[in-house]
């Protein structure tokens, strides 16, 4: 019966998917692993846990106090898994047709109605001169609900809320590519690190599932370095708690104009990660400007502390208030880049630094932006996270 192959494909799926998981580094078992994806259409995801997060879509400028969460993680190692993510990502701007490997298989029959999934039809017109970038957070790691520092130095896999914030978000995506294809972001970036890899690959999967005929699919435009999270030095790892006070100490200092100050003495300081962000800006709008093909936006998969500055950076908006911002799991943030050759000069009496003239040299040329909308997260509601 259909049902009884359907349980054995999937059976044979589980033992392949740890075969390849030890022989990831080989272009063989990468190929054989997607032929046999086809043919079974098993959805793998990370290992299951509990966890309760508090969401609310937050529109334009609004600022809500909260514990700050920075991303946290406890699977440094997972050499594995990054190898066969590695190995696929060779294919390069292939359609996305399935998950990288998971620890476990998701349940079909799960229900995920409750989201709102038409969340970004709402959204105005692309400012004129500008391309539109859809700036998200990866979805849930095991160690953001164990609230422990998750910076550029640890790589865990999502879990499997995690799975379902990327599954979500691809929904809400699709559901905009069915009311506006012309509009809609059909590109994924990503950093390099393994959760925004994994949420990538999620995502487009899940926007691919409604693709209609003759319809263009969304693929993996694949690894833009300057999208990485904040290197947080020796504070990755340790708990939330713990190094908060020092992080605070640091953003403060970066708010007031101090921007070589570095993140747990050794990590990033505040103007690698401004010129990080000014650089990811310029490169996914030149990509969508310079696309053969008539391209008006592109999305990216990124990390909570580096969106917040750049979300700051892009709307002007004090350092000091962005730490307070929301920047949730799975969440969407909408910003239009012009790309007519409107500029801005980012220097020390900008509004990062609260409007004040601060003692630094920085002269920081960039794109005119326009905040749209910031920690879309209506497409996960009904989530017990």
């Amino acid at each position: 019966s259909t049902s009884e192959k359907a349980t054995f494909y999937r059976r044979c799926m589980c033992h392949l998917d740890k075969i390849l998981l030890r022989y990831s580094s080989t272009m063989v078992a990468v190929t054989t692993w997607l032929l046999f994806y086809f043919l079974t259409s098993s959805v793998f995801t990370a290992e299951a846990f509990g966890v309760r997060l508090t969401r609310t879509a937050t529109r334009l400028y609004s600022v809500e106090e909260q514990d700050i969460q920075y991303e946290v993680d406890c699977n440094a190692n997972n050499i594995q898994r990054r190898a066969f993510l590695e190995a696929v990502s060779l294919t390069g701007m292939a359609v996305v047709t399935g998950q990288s490997a998971q620890a476990f298989e998701v349940d079909p029959d799960r229900d995920i109605s409750s989201g709102n999934f038409d969340c970004l039809l709402d959204l105005p017109p692309i400012t004129p001169g500008c391309v539109r970038l859809y700036l998200c957070r990866h979805g849930q790691t095991e160690n953001n609900r164990l609230r422990k520092m998750q910076g550029a130095r640890v790589d865990p896999e999502i879990n499997k809320n995690g799975y379902e914030q990327a599954e979500r978000l691809g929904m809400a995506v699709g559901r905009l590519r069915e009311a506006d294809s012309l509009h809609a972001p059909t590109l994924v970036a990503h950093s390099k690190l393994l959760r925004a890899k994994e949420t990538s690959a999620i995502l487009a999967d899940a926007a691919n599932s409604s693709l209609k005929a003759n319809q263009e699919p969304m693929r993996i435009y694949g690894e833009v370095s300057s999208l990485g999270e904040v290197d947080f030095g020796n504070l990755d790892g340790k708990d939330v708690n713990s190094a908060k006070s020092v992080m605070m100490s640091t953003f403060a200092s970066w708010a007031t104009g101090d921007i070589d100050k570095r993140a747990g003495g050794e990590g990033d300081s505040g103007r690698e990660v401004l010129e990080r962000c000014v650089q990811a800006i310029e490169t996914l709008s030149q990509e969508v400007a310079a696309s053969s093909t008539p391209k008006v936006s592109m999305l990216a998969v990124s990390h909570s502390t580096y969106l917040r500055i750049l979300l700051s950076l892009v709307s002007d908006a004090s350092l000091a208030e962005s730490v307070l911002w929301k920047i949730n799991n799975g969440s969407i943030n909408v910003v239009d880049v012009n790309i007519s050759g409107k500029q801005r000069l980012v220097t020390a009496k900008s509004g990062i630094f609260g409007g004040l003239k601060r003692n630094n040299d920085l002269q920081l040329a960039m794109p005119e932006c326009h905040l749209i909308r910031r920690n879309e997260v209506r497409h996960l509601d009904g989530m017990e996270v």
